[in-house]
Formats: C-alpha cells, structure tokens, sequence
C-alpha cells in the first residue's frame, strides 16, 4: 500500500483532542486541571498538514469526514531508538508509531529509505546512517575511528551524506571520541551514545554531547545494578539535567529478560509470523541463554526484579528533577517487539510512578522537541504534520490504553481499523513465502569465465542465524598464459524494500599478484560494472552504469585482492604467501572504491585468520584447494555488542577429476609449525 498523492481535505470530527500544547483545564472535564490543551472537537488536514484543529469549525463541502466520535486523538508515537527495518512498517504503523530514530546500520540503505518514506504508509525516519566506534566494529557497516585524525578525514563525508544525528558504540578510543562530539557541534551535529568503560558520563557532559542511550549511563562509575543504591544517582542525574542533555532510558530491554516463556503458539502469534527468520533464530537463541543462566545462577530471577525496581526509582527521580527523557524500544532485538515495543516501554514507565499524561507527552511533543523535530511533529496545530492516532480508551487515565489504536493517520494517510490489520495480515503472508522459499536451493547460473582450464568449481550457500543471506557459484580457471582466473557469480535475495541482486566477479592473479578485476552488478533494470588493472605501477579502476562512463580511479598500491562479499577473495589468499599486514580494495555500495587494510595471520592446519574492517574472516582448505570451512564473525564477544556470524554451507565442489588447486607446498612449509592464531582473533571452528 502506498500513500496517497492527491491532496484530500479531511476531517477527524468528534473526538477529544489531545493536541500535547501547553494550556490549563480540559472544557469536557472541568474538574481536572491539564498541563496540556484538549477539546471536544475536529482536526481538519491537507496534503499532510494539519490546517485547522479546535472545537468549533465550519467544514468546506468537498471535506472527507471521518467520524472519530468517542475516540481520544493524539498526535503520533515517537520511538527514539530502533534499528529500523523497513519490513516493519506495518507493526510501527499499527501500534501509532509515526516517526522512529534509527541508532545506525547500512548508511546508504537507511538513507535511501528515509528520503522516500512518503511512498510508504509507514513512519517517518531519522537515522544516524551508520554507528561509529572503534575496533572491533560494532556491525559489518559501522565506521571506525580509530584516532582523532581518522574523525577529521572521514567525519565530514558522512555529514555530507545527510545524516541526522551521531550515534557512537562505547568501543571507540576516547581522543577519536572527543573529536566526533566536538566536530559534531561545529557543524550542527548533536551527538548520542552509551556511555563507555573510558569515557563516564561527567567527562561526555563536559565535551558536549547531546543524548545518551540506556539507563546504564547514569550508573556511577564502578558500580553495578546488583549493589548500587538509588541515592547514588542524585549527582548524575543533576549533571544530565544542568547540562540539558537527553536520555533514552530503555527499561523494557532489561525487564524482558524476567519474562515466563509463552506458549509456542502464542509466541507465533504475536511475534514470529510478523518477523524474518534471521530475527526469529536471534530471539530464540536469546530466550535460550536466558533460560541457561536461569537455571544456572541462583537468584537470577530475584536479583533481576530487584534491579529493575531500582531502575524504575531512578527514571522517577530523573522525572522528578526536570530531566529529558526519551521513550525508545530498542525494537528489534530480541522481545522488543516493532511497534508495541514502544508502549510496552510507556507502561513502565507509569509504573516507575510518572503520570500517564506525563507518560504521554514524553512520546510525543517532548520526543519531537527532544529530536529536533519541535515545529513539526508532536502536537496538533495548526502547520504541523498530520500524523494522528485515535485511540477507545483515554490515554491520561492508563498508559497502556495507547495499545490496539483504531484509526491512525501518516502523514495525511487515513487508515482505518481493517486498514492496519490488511497490512498486518499482508506482511505475515510475506514472512510466510520468504521461509517457504528459505527452503528452497538458491537458483544460480555458472559464473562467467575466461577461456582456459576450470580446475575447480564450486557451490555455496551463507546464513546467519538459519537465514540464508546468499549463494554463490564459483570456480577456478588456469588460463593459458599462466594467469589464474578466480569467477564468482552471487545471488542476493531481495527483502522487499530492496531487489535482488546479481553480483559477477572476476579477479585474475599473475605470480601470486593482482592483476585485474571485473564486476558486474544486477539489480533490477540496472546494470552497473567495475574494470580495474595494474599498468604503469599504479591499479586503475572504471566505473559504468548501464554502460555509460561514470568515472576512473587509480591507486599506487597493488591490491592483493579486493572484498565484495565473495569466496573468490579467500580463494586468492589461499595461495598468498604472506602474513601481517596488505593492501585490500573495498567495495562500497554503488562500486564506490576505497584502499584500506587486512591483516592476515596463520595458524595450525593453515586455518587463516584475517582482521577487516568489520570484524573477522576465519576460513581454512581442503587438500583440492577449496574450502573446508569459512566463518565471519562481527562484533565483540567481550563487550554488549550483538555478535553477527555468517556461517557458510558448501553445498557442490568438483576437480573434474584433476588434482584441483591445492595450498602452495611452500606455503604448507612456512606455515605448518605455527602453533597458535593470533590473539586478537578467535579459533576456528575448523
């Protein structure tokens, strides 16, 4: 369903109001006195902006009506933490959530979607693109800045993207850290973060940072839930509040884990019909550990209730001293559902003693304030967006009254009760055809190949957490001048947002060395292409689309191989003599070329263990050359960090009868004695 583009004048007539404007007593109920205007009466709206709203007003003839008689009508939800999926569009409308934050992911994708949301029925979108931090990387698209150099090179080119805010993981170095707030503030940025292990919350005050996520940042320092009494927090909770900066306190993360496992049926019900299968496996695997440690650690459930106890006085006593706080789910990791999620928050909050008034303008004008959104969203008046939710029961009287609207407008969009559950029921049917095709071998065609002897040819498959992410063909040509061809062709399955991709690689090595590379990427009716060669003691690249001239490229570093999601790049190191440190070009999206460093190390049996960029590469051989085993893992075991694996199943392999193309003897005789990986990198499963 998309959003209608012609302008329709529409009303929403015979409701009470709840515009989130300051004002004094409610006209319907005299006796209780309101910190915030409300009326009995009509909201009227044009091509997505609110014209007129008031008790009183005279309709135009061509006006839509929509009778919202003994409805309460309150501007949209406004969720300040999320890692937004654009799969869940349905659950965020359904639940009246109708702007979400995003704490960074695939900048470019996120980018994209935000500036085209008005094509959907789903909530508007403002994303930090991607996290920044150190190393190891937080997930595969996270930018590191290792130094205060790297925030100064690198820092103005995400700006220039368009982003809207910093989001930083607690791994980046301090310097590196400082740096980004302070070139943040100069160029208008604000700035958000947890806090970390060496930056607390008086040292980021200090610096200027806007925001941060969870209540753990208003932990004094070397003190944990367990044994830290509520007192403790008065100094951290005046500094946040002299300083005016913001927090996303994130309760429901923590209270989830105190849950009783729900019936299989009902946890299909309410959650995975509406999830991807990668979701559902993370969930799971959660609710597993969980339940380990459950019957492992004595008190665990006691311990948890208390500490969430604690957690409620603080965010009462934070509310107590005028500080900002931000309602944010945390959806969707795991039991913190899209949507719902944000409500489920609300009703804490209530509990922890806040007014459902209080409660209600937190998720909404004081979010919108808060995100810099205050002359837009968040209210009802008079040119600000019409994003509404009319709701049967009162919000003022029960917070968890926000659950189950009946009629949610998006951006001048109505939709009506059979309008959110069809687009609840049309994306469980979408869930439903992903898995059943999830089941099904991948379809891929033989890659493209150069003339000269295939000594190796194979078939793959990549999934993380039982979701298959891609599969490739591949295979190994000896040319007849002696180069050595390694051809990938990769399928991509698209998520609906995104199409399927079609990615051919071709990298050819002379004497162990890069030589030339092709890529061709499809993508709809869309055909983009990368040439590059070494000529004249500099590697060149060309970039076309559709085969129009885009622009070159050159770099004086000779590549080893270059990093496009393909097998054929483990391939290339297999026969690469060194170790330690070498030359890799990375591909961005849309073939945007970057020189930047691996490091390889070697350890028993030539398991090869490689550091990237985002995170690291564990692959070792079979004794035809092809591979045994390949494991990426991205994240941070040791910290908070979501730990991503991408397993890889190998489906096909075939020497046609021939030796293959084994491990170099003389790399088998340098190499075999390593006793051990390097440290910074895990043993392989291999």
């Amino acid at each position: 369903m998309a959003l209608l583009l012609i302008a329709e004048l529409v009303a929403l007539v015979g409701g009470t109001v709840l515009t989130m404007t300051p004002g004094a007593a409610d006209p319907a109920q005299p006796e209780r006195t309101q910190e915030y205007t409300s009326f009995l009466g009509t909201v009227v709206f044009e091509d997505g902006i609110i014209v007129e709203a008031g008790p009183d007003i005279q309709l135009a003839p061509e006006t839509r009506v929509v009778d919202v008689t003994g409805m309460f009508v309150i501007p949209g939800m406004i969720d300040g933490f999320v890692q937004f999926d654009a799969e869940h569009d349905a659950l965020y409308t359904a639940a009246g959530v109708t702007l979400v934050r995003d704490v960074g992911g695939a900048r470019q994708r996120l980018l994209e979607l935000r500036n085209f949301r008005d094509a959907v029925p789903g909530p508007a979108l403002l994303t930090a693109g991607a996290v920044l931090g150190g190393y190891p990387p937080a997930s595969p698209e996270a930018v590191i800045f290792e130094t205060p150099e790297k925030v100064t090179e690198l820092l103005p080119i995400l700006l220039g993207e368009g982003v809207d805010f910093l989001s930083i993981f607690p791994n980046m170095p301090p310097d590196a850290w400082l740096r980004t707030i302070e070139f943040g503030l100069e160029n208008g940025f604000k700035t958000w973060s947890p806090t970390g292990p060496e930056m607390g919350l008086m040292a980021l005050l200090s610096a200027g940072q806007a925001g941060f996520f969870y209540l753990d940042s208003l932990l004094p320092p070397k003190t944990e839930w367990d044994f830290v009494q509520p007192l403790a927090f008065k100094r951290n909770i005046q500094a946040l509040v002299e300083n005016g900066a913001a927090l996303v306190p994130m309760l429901r993360a923590t209270e989830q884990r105190l849950d009783e496992d729900a019936p299989e049926p009902e946890l299909v019900a309410n959650y995975f019909q509406y999830l991807d299968n990668h979701y559902e496996g993370w969930w799971r695997e959660d609710r597993k550990v969980r339940d380990y440690t459950v019957e492992t650690t004595e008190g665990y459930l006691e311990t948890g209730e208390r500490v969430i106890q604690k957690q409620l006085t603080v965010l009462k006593m934070l509310d107590d001293a005028g500080g900002k706080i931000i309602p944010g789910s945390g959806s969707p990791h795991p039991w913190l559902m899209p949507g719902s999620g944000l409500v489920d928050e609300l009703v804490l909050w209530q509990a922890a003693g806040l007014s459902p008034e209080r409660v209600l303008a937190a998720a909404t004008a004081d979010a919108a304030d808060a995100l810099g959104k205050a002359g837009s969203r968040g209210r009802i008046q008079t040119g600000f967006t019409a994003d509404l939710v009319c709701l049967a029961r009162d919000p003022r009287i029960n917070t968890a009254n926000l659950y189950n609207p009946e009629i949610v407008v998006v951006r001048g969009e109505v939709l009506l009760q059979e309008d959110l559950s069809k687009m609840r029921s049309a994306l469980a049917s979408r869930i439903a055809e992903k898995a059943e095709l999830a089941a099904k071998p991948m379809e891929v065609s033989a890659p493209d190949t150069p003339e000269g002897e295939i000594v190796l040819q194979g078939f793959i498959e990549s999934r993380s957490r039982e979701s298959r992410i891609s599969a490739e063909r591949w295979a190994i040509v000896r040319e007849s001048d002696g180069a050595i061809a390694y051809c990938g062709r990769i399928v991509t399955v698209g998520d609906g947002a995104f199409l399927d991709t079609d990615l051919s690689v071709i990298q050819r090595t002379r004497d162990g060395l890069l030589d030339s590379i092709f890529l061709k990427l499809e993508q709809g009716p869309d055909i983009l292409t990368m040439k590059g060669s070494w000529a004249g003691e500099r590697f060149h690249l060309e970039r076309r689309l559709n085969g129009v001239f885009i622009d070159n490229n050159q770099t004086p570093e000779r590549p080893v191989t270059i990093e496009v999601g393909s097998i054929t790049s483990l391939l290339v190191l297999g026969h690469y003599e060194k170790t330690g440190r070498f030359p890799v070009i990375f591909f961005h999206e849309g073939f945007d070329a970057e020189v930047i460093g691996w490091e390889l190390g070697i350890a028993e049996e030539l398991v090869h263990f490689v550091k990237t960029q985002r995170g690291i590469l564990g692959f070792g051989f079979n004794k035809d050359g092809g591979l045994a085993n390949w494991k990426t893992q991205t994240g941070d075991p040791q910290s908070n960090a979501r730990v991503t694996e991408v397993e890889t199943i190998f489906l096909e392999e075939t020497t046609f009868g021939g030796p293959g193309f084994p491990i170099l003897a003389t790399k088998k005789q340098t190499f075999s004695t390593t006793p051990k990986a390097p440290e910074e990198v895990p043993a392989s499963d291999g």
